[in-house]
């Protein structure tokens, strides 16, 4: 396997990796794939057609499945941005890349089915970054394990910072990681609030915003109307 390339400590809890979450990440489309996955999502082999477009529109592509588990084929998208973040699921034939603007946009369309449960991503791409492929995989087999609702996932960004784990529909990024932080996360999440416990900050914030944030408590609270998603 290959050796870890960040330096001594890189991937502690203490790490402090504070407004390191991308930016440009609003519009999320996230597909079912059984892998093995690319370095690169787009250069997987049978990803279909409208991804590379979705790609070029910034929307940002992952691709997604259960630890130890056959793919269904499903293809999600999510929207992180504002107080009103979402999921919805669709099958295939539900999204082509005339709906893909709309998407980009934040937009929702007829025909996609609300998804109320939060999606949990753990990038385990190894092909990408050995530490996302050593570390981020024992994170997610330990949570799948706990039974938590995981999934292994393409790049999301900062591998340095491996294990990387996101929380959508809010976009939510912790790394480095371990299993106990990772499950503050979710709890904090389901109560709430944001567990600033290897929080990395919010995709699609401006990385001053997410810096200023995180300096105004120890626990974040999402708005009333985020709490209801």
């Amino acid at each position: 396997m290959e050796p870890c390339n960040h330096g001594a400590g890189a991937h502690e809890a203490h790490v402090n990796a504070r407004g390191s979450a991308p930016e440009n990440a609003r519009g999320w489309l996230l597909i079912e794939h059984p892998g093995p996955w690319a370095a690169k999502p787009l250069d997987t082999e049978g990803i279909p057609a409208y991804a590379a477009a979705a790609a070029a529109l910034g929307i940002r592509l992952q691709l997604i499945r259960r630890p130890g588990t056959l793919a269904t084929g499903q293809v999600y998208c999510a929207w992180t941005a504002g107080p009103a973040p979402w999921i919805r699921r669709f099958g295939a034939p539900l999204l082509d890349t005339s709906r893909l603007p709309a998407l980009a946009r934040g937009e929702h369309m007829p025909g996609w089915q609300t998804v109320k449960e939060p999606m949990y991503l753990v990038c385990t791409n190894g092909r990408r970054d050995a530490c996302c492929g050593r570390l981020g995989s024992r994170l997610a087999r330990t949570l799948a394990a706990e039974g938590y609702p995981v999934w292994e996932t393409t790049h999301v960004g900062g591998h340095r910072f491996a294990p990387n784990f996101v929380i959508l529909p809010h976009g939510l990024y912790y790394g480095p990681v371990d299993a106990e932080g990772a499950v503050a996360a979710i709890e904090a999440h389901r109560s709430g609030v944001i567990s600033v416990r290897g929080f990395r900050g919010r995709a699609g914030i401006p990385t001053a915003d997410q810096v200023a944030a995180i300096a105004q408590d120890q626990h974040l609270l999402l708005s009333r109307t985020e709490r209801r998603i």
